[in-house]
């Protein structure tokens, strides 16, 4: 091979020089010529040597072909057949939250007080309710043609005027019907008495179909379950005010006057079998202590022969 060979040209020209001062025999003329076989196999051509473009465009095309041959095809997946799927779903998953917040919510109110405490409450239609100390009143949460509501125990209202919509106040014993109108209903299951006590307007009160008494201002009922019995009374006491402080008993029986003190104040008392009826009549400020109260009552019981002694801080015996 001659140093004229094109493939000897396309070398370097520090290389050419190099090759001419080694091989100067046929020896080296025969091993020259391997070397420019390889050499030129694995030289790139000048035109990449110098120009820097080119040979990043080269290492491009060499990148992209190996990540096709090495990444997995992808899976292209049609939306439209989602979009579908998703329009049935979302609706019925929003009816079903719709259900389960309706069955989840309540269906009925409930307000209760404990001892010596007192509770104003607003019901659905507006009317109010004043809770005398350990009473109870549910209803629900929305009225339908009758305004029913539940008591055990004293509660006093104020009721919203709806002549088409009567407002119905039931006990375990009565049940008292009104349109509107303030009066007291006293309930509570330890007695075997209701009272209902009017203050405005006109109420009715039955047992099961049968009317006990229809009611007008000052009017007060009471019905006794144990021989059903029932009195109608004028009263002029003004414990059926919403706000009164004032423990007002009318003609009451013993066992009322005791309850009404254990729903006012953290004790109790303890009754003697041989204890007499009474009836007492009377009014007394709840802003008394215990001990001040029954010092009263023990006024008012001379006449029975009876009288209340102090047993504990809490506890008191009537003999």
């Amino acid at each position: 091979m001659k140093p004229s060979d094109s493939r000897f040209r396309r070398l370097p020209s520090r290389l050419q020089r190099y090759l001419r001062s080694r091989l100067t025999s046929q020896q080296a003329e025969q091993q020259r010529e391997q070397w420019l076989d390889a050499l030129v196999a694995a030289t790139p051509d000048d035109d990449a040597l110098i120009n820097p473009e080119a040979e990043a465009a080269r290492r491009a095309r060499i990148l992209a072909g190996i990540q096709a041959r090495t990444q997995p095809a992808a899976r292209v997946f049609p939306l439209w057949p989602a979009l579908r799927v998703a329009a049935v779903l979302v609706p019925l998953l929003l009816l079903g939250a719709g259900w389960w917040l309706c069955r989840s919510a309540p269906d009925e109110l409930r307000y209760a007080t404990g001892v010596g405490e007192q509770r104003e409450v607003v019901l659905p239609d507006s009317s109010h309710v004043w809770l005398r100390p350990r009473s109870e009143l549910t209803c629900a949460t929305r009225f339908g043609a009758v305004r029913d509501v539940q008591l055990r125990g004293e509660a006093f209202f104020a009721v919203t005027k709806r002549p088409e919509q009567p407002f119905v106040v039931r006990t375990g014993k009565v049940a008292v019907k009104v349109l509107g109108t303030s009066f007291l209903v006293k309930a509570y299951p330890q007695l075997p008495a209701t009272t209902v006590l009017v203050r405005t307007g006109r109420v009715q009160v039955a047992r099961q179909n049968t009317v006990l008494g229809v009611l007008h201002p000052h009017d007060q009922l009471v019905y006794n379950s144990t021989n059903q019995q029932r009195t109608v009374t004028h009263n002029e006491y003004t414990d059926a005010l919403p706000t009164s402080q004032l423990l007002t008993f009318a003609q009451a029986s013993l066992p009322e006057i005791l309850l009404l003190l254990e729903n006012y104040y953290p004790v109790q008392f303890q009754v003697q079998p041989e204890v007499p009826a009474v009836a007492l009549s009377g009014t007394l400020d709840s802003k008394l202590s215990a001990d001040q109260i029954t010092d009263v009552l023990n006024v008012l019981l001379q006449r029975y022969h009876l009288r209340i002694t102090k047993l504990s801080a809490t506890t008191y015996r009537v003999e």
